[in-house]
């Protein structure tokens, strides 16, 4: 068998309520303000990210696969489409697939992307995703409990009261050889434990982690930056935290998801009721000086969560930050939680020390993905 070719970054476009472009994802202040786009009278929360210039979704969509084959000087009318959405747009782009598997979408569009050209299958794909603020979804959330009742987004802060959506639209395009980044691996796990929340261990992403890792050929000590799924949400912060100290955290000797052996973050019934061991808590002490695990942070805090759409939102945020050598901060956190022991990127950007990154989702129903990437 042949060996299986290197997958580059060679475009990229984006635009969220930040402004239009990588470079305008980088200025690390929140974009939430209180909707105007349509009614928010009867609900718990009234705050999103919102594009005040955004078009249509279908216009936005258009502009981003266009700009992105530009820069990668490929032809968008023969170059194979991959889209992530809520749902089927009312014009057709001709995509080969359209995927709606909630907030992994993107990123599961990226590794299939990857995988066919990696095999040699494709010689080039272009990977877009959009998401706008609109009444249903924010309704939804909102009706769930899962918005911010204070106007921010708080990752892995301890007194984070939930998610706020936020708009984003981004196309990547894929090819072999070298480019702006290399995608060196994708991973996707099940965690199948509950429709929404995710198995509190974090078993699941710790998995799909350690994977990507291997697959890579990266070990985790390599790993200069985590992009964190992080929505400002306990349940699913808790358990990112608990799949990164796992991998991160000097346990990744022990079997993912044990429950007599791994260290759990939020524990609930019929699980571990250990609490973060010693060397834990010394792992994310050392982490905070710089030492002993990757920095990391969740975009989510300054441009909101833009559900399908959200993973190539934020690897192309990730991509951008490594390309200008700065780390984004962990926007939004005001007191650190005893049950997220990471080292998170605050007050200001990290210098970039690593070129390896990675960069996380997790989704309703268990799903989570990890990739890898590599950058200079």
């Amino acid at each position: 068998m042949s060996e299986s070719l290197p997958v580059a970054v060679t475009g990229m476009s984006i635009m969220t309520a930040l402004g239009r472009g990588p470079s305008a994802q980088l200025s690390g202040t929140p974009a939430f303000a209180e909707v105007t786009r349509f009614d928010t009278s009867n609900r718990r929360t009234h705050h999103a990210a919102i594009a005040v210039d955004a078009g249509t979704l279908e216009e936005e969509l258009d502009h981003a696969i266009a700009e992105a084959c530009a820069q990668a000087g490929v032809d968008r009318n023969t170059t194979p489409l991959l889209l992530a959405l809520h749902e089927p747009p009312t014009r057709d782009f001709g995509q080969l697939r359209t995927y709606t598997s909630a907030c992994v979408s993107a990123t599961t569009a990226l590794a299939d992307a990857a995988t066919l050209i990696r095999l040699g299958r494709l010689s080039r794909v272009v990977v877009a995703a959009a998401y706008l603020v609109e009444p249903y979804q924010y309704a939804l959330f909102d009706t769930g409990r899962a918005l911010s009742t204070d106007g921010a987004v708080r990752p892995f802060s301890l007194d984070r009261t939930g998610t706020l959506l936020g708009d984003g639209v981004a196309a990547v395009v894929l090819q072999p050889g070298e480019g702006l980044a290399e995608l060196l691996a994708c991973s996707r796990t099940g965690d199948a434990h509950h429709p929404v929340q995710p198995a509190p261990s974090g078993r699941g992403l710790a998995a799909a982690i350690q994977s990507a890792l291997r697959k890579a050929g990266v070990a985790p000590d390599q790993i200069g930056y985590v992009n964190a799924n992080a929505t400002g949400t306990a349940f699913a912060d808790n358990a990112e935290a608990a799949a990164l100290t796992h991998t991160f955290g000097g346990l990744t000797h022990q079997i993912v998801g044990s429950p007599t052996r791994m260290q759990l973050a939020n524990p609930q019934p019929g699980e571990s009721t250990h609490q973060m061991s010693a060397a834990g808590a010394a792992f994310t002490a050392a982490g905070r000086a710089g030492r002993g695990g990757p920095g990391v942070s969740s975009t989510k805090g300054v441009h909101g969560h833009a559900l399908e759409a959200s993973g190539l939102v934020e690897f192309v945020v990730m991509v951008a930050a490594l390309r200008q050598g700065k780390l984004p901060v962990n926007a939004g956190f005001l007191e650190a939680d005893p049950a997220c022991q990471v080292d998170l990127i605050l007050d200001a950007p990290r210098l970039v020390t690593s070129p390896y990154a990675m960069s996380l989702n997790s989704a309703f129903g268990g799903a989570n993905t990890a990739l890898v990437v590599r950058v200079g």
